[in-house]
């Protein structure tokens, strides 16, 4: 036989030879690898879907190329060479076909661990929270549809006085008229806060029921001259854009209730015409006793500034009601506006907690004896019972407020922060559904799901949230940035940024964001006293620390929180015998059955086990393990949660667990270094990862340290307000210069 070895391969075989198949499967599964990968971290970047098709077109116009060059070329020991130069006898072509081979391995074992990972660990995560999204949105759809076109917004009366500053008047009428329409029980009606969003502006009535998703719209307008009033109201279906009803109403100010509840009769006719609603059982109340024109007038300017949920606003609103309570004693709705504004102002102010309560209760009782069912007494209960840690007392009155006036939000607030207390998530966050469906633009149901998207760690989307309540309330927005920043993704300096600019509101954290970077006394400068003990904790002056949080307790005596701070401070004080006996006493103050906060707790646990009680120890560990599983089981994430789990772990002897919680803690924006300085945490100071957590957090401040530096001294958002002092600047500047 004879063999011819001058035929040329077939094309199969050149492509095999030159390594083309082997490039091709490579680069299909590199291709593969990447694209999956970029689909999942480019949205979390916040890039959306558009980067990764463009990284799809390019790998796809790219495989051609690929092939090409992979015929045209090969790479050797002695670099890129044309194939056509290559001897193919040489063992280094096989070197080459086998370093393929190589790298398609790895490349499929890198797929396939992506897959792998991507199947049983990020889908069912993505999964679960795709179906509680559309199970959110499928039960706000529902109670909507539940109403059918049985639905209205009050907007804000037009002030058509003499005076522009008589518009507090005019929207004390709309407000008025809102929360009497609320109590038909088949009518949803859109809050105070959604509807009043579109004041001043000139929108549309049909685009105005679209955003607050309404089938009817009541406007109108109020003249207001001495003590004579003409009030206009006009009914119109959205929709078409058409006048149900309209009627004007000429009156003294002596009989304001009476036309109050008249226009709302009218309305409610001209709705049970058009809607078919059945006002048998429509809960409107008799008309409120007359009151003096100035009274009322006071009164109305009053509920308007406790609105705003700002220390001066709220300031002002107790001086109004406080002038209308003194017109006509008789009149209860300033009473108990007074009590809710008095303990208001003590989350804004350190003082005499214990006189706030005393004179909050004598307004409502006076409230009370005059209008016994009167809504905002009850909610004013709702909120004393939460300032005193008493969440069954707080949900019953929250509800009592909620049967008279179903859209009252602050009650809906007070009675989502009763559930959450008493470990009802699920509840508490329904209940902040409905707030967002009946008042979509309220500011304290977007500042409570703000929170809520905190504790999971969706820190973007809180942030979106922030900025839309910027628009609304600058107070608000700005506490929401920095809650997320600080609290969230430990950026300090970002924090700081919008901190600065909340000094005024009495809630700004700009003190904690400078003393946890050892600016000390930049930080007493703007603190207020009833939080000056952590500034000197941080400092690592103890006695000043004690002796500032025990006076804090004797304001308070009956406050968990006050006393569980001064617990906490004896704690890392080191002095823990006066530690164990303040959180004994918080624990009896908490609810029966709950804890005081499981961080607290698992403190409390550990000081019982240095004396001597381990079955005491063990409740304490359980009890806070039961409220911390919970909190899990809802979704939370947040660095607290994290730190509750390191300390449990460390209560059981698991050092492992313990720094993993840690390292959690610390990418979920943990930077206080005394954390790790718990008592609980003494076995693990020797070992290295506990070392290099505690190296990591302070390099994470001394970055942000330098960044805070930069900001309060070269890019001061607030130079009117505040200047950092001359020697907190001095050795930046001279390193710029």
């Amino acid at each position: 036989m004879v063999i011819r070895r001058d035929l040329k391969p077939s094309i199969i075989e050149e492509l095999r030879r030159r390594n083309v198949f082997r490039v091709a499967i490579a680069y299909l599964a590199g291709a593969w690898l990447l694209t999956e990968v970029a689909g999942t971290l480019f949205p979390m970047f916040g890039f959306g879907d558009a980067p990764a098709r463009i990284a799809v077109i390019i790998l796809a116009i790219g495989f051609p190329l690929f092939l090409v060059f992979s015929w045209v070329f090969e790479f050797t020991p002695e670099g890129l060479k044309l194939e056509r130069d290559i001897d193919r006898t040489l063992p280094v072509t096989r070197k080459s076909g086998k370093q393929l081979d190589r790298i398609i391995i790895v490349l499929l074992a890198l797929a396939l661990g992506y897959f792998a990972v991507d199947k049983f660990v990020l889908e069912p995560a993505r999964d679960a929270e795709l179906v509680e999204e559309t199970a959110q949105q499928a039960r706000s759809e529902a109670l909507v549809e539940s109403y059918g076109e049985k639905s209205i917004a009050v907007l804000p009366f037009v002030n058509l006085s003499a005076e522009p500053e008589q518009e507090y008047f005019s929207d004390g009428i709309s407000e008025e008229l809102l929360n009497l329409l609320a109590r038909i029980p088949e009518l949803r009606v859109i809050s105070r806060s959604s509807a009043f969003s579109f004041k001043g502006k000139d929108i549309a009535i049909p685009e105005v029921a679209r955003q607050l998703n309404v089938a009817h719209v009541l406007e109108g307008s109020v003249r207001k001259a001495g003590d004579r009033v003409r009030i206009t109201a006009q009914l119109i279906e959205a929709r078409s854009d058409t006048h149900l009803w309209s009627e004007n109403f000429d009156r003294t100010l002596d009989d304001i209730f009476a036309v109050q509840e008249e226009i709302a009769a009218a309305i409610g006719a001209a709705l049970k015409m058009e809607m078919a609603l059945d006002s048998g059982d429509s809960r409107q109340p008799t008309a409120s006793k007359a009151v003096s024109s100035a009274a009322y007038d006071a009164y109305l300017q009053g509920r308007d500034l406790i609105h705003h949920r700002n220390r001066d606003d709220i300031e002002e609103a107790i001086r109004h009601l406080e002038r209308a309570v003194h017109q006509d004693d008789g009149f209860a709705p300033a009473h108990a506006q007074l009590a809710i504004s008095t303990m208001l102002l003590t989350s804004y102010v350190s003082s005499d907690r214990e006189r706030a309560r005393r004179t909050a209760i004598r307004h409502l009782n006076r409230a009370q004896a005059l209008e016994p069912d009167l809504a905002e007494a009850h909610a004013g209960r709702a909120l004393l019972a939460q300032y005193a840690n008493d969440p069954e007392a707080t949900i019953a009155h929250a509800r009592k407020a909620l049967a008279v006036n179903p859209n009252y939000i602050d009650a809906m607030q007070w009675l989502r922060i009763g559930l959450n207390r008493l470990g009802r998530y699920e509840e508490a966050h329904a209940v902040l559904e409905q707030m967002l469906l009946i008042d979509p633009l309220s500011i304290v149901a977007r500042t409570s799901l703000a929170y809520w998207l905190i504790e999971r760690g969706r820190f973007e989307e809180a942030h979106e949230i922030a900025e839309q309540l910027i628009a609304q309330s600058p107070t608000a927005g700005r506490r929401m940035h920095v809650r997320a920043s600080f609290f969230g993704e430990g950026e300090l300096a970002q924090a700081l940024y919008w901190a600065l600019q909340s000094l005024r509101d009495g809630h700004s954290h700009a003190w904690n964001i400078l003393a946890l970077v050892g600016e000390y006394e930049e930080a007493r400068r703007i603190a207020a006293s009833r939080v000056a003990h952590w500034i000197d904790a941080n400092e690592g002056r103890w006695e000043e620390a004690v002796q500032v949080s025990q006076r804090e307790v004797q304001l308070s005596p009956d406050s968990v929180a006050m006393v569980a701070d001064a617990g906490e401070i004896f704690y890392y004080a080191g002095r823990l015998e006066q530690a164990r006996m303040m959180y004994e006493r918080a624990l009896d103050l908490a609810p029966e059955g709950r804890s005081f906060g499981p961080y607290f707790t698992m403190q409390l646990a550990f000081l019982r086990r240095n004396a001597g009680d381990e079955e005491g120890a063990q409740a304490a560990a359980q009890l806070a393990r039961t409220e911390h599983d919970a909190r899990r089981a809802a979704g939370e994430v947040s660095s607290y949660r994290d730190m509750e789990e390191a300390m449990l772990a460390a209560f059981d002897h698991n050092p492992d667990s313990a720094i993993q919680a840690l390292q959690k803690a610390v990418r979920h924006g943990l930077r206080w270094p005394m954390f790790l300085d718990d008592p609980g945490f003494e076995h693990l100071h020797e070992d290295q990862r506990f070392v290099a957590l505690r190296q990591e957090i302070e390099d994470l401040l001394s970055i942000e340290h330098e960044k805070i530096l930069q900001l309060i001294c070269f890019n001061n958002p607030v130079p009117d307000d505040w200047q950092p002092m001359l020697e907190t600047c001095q050795g930046v500047m001279e390193q710029r210069s």
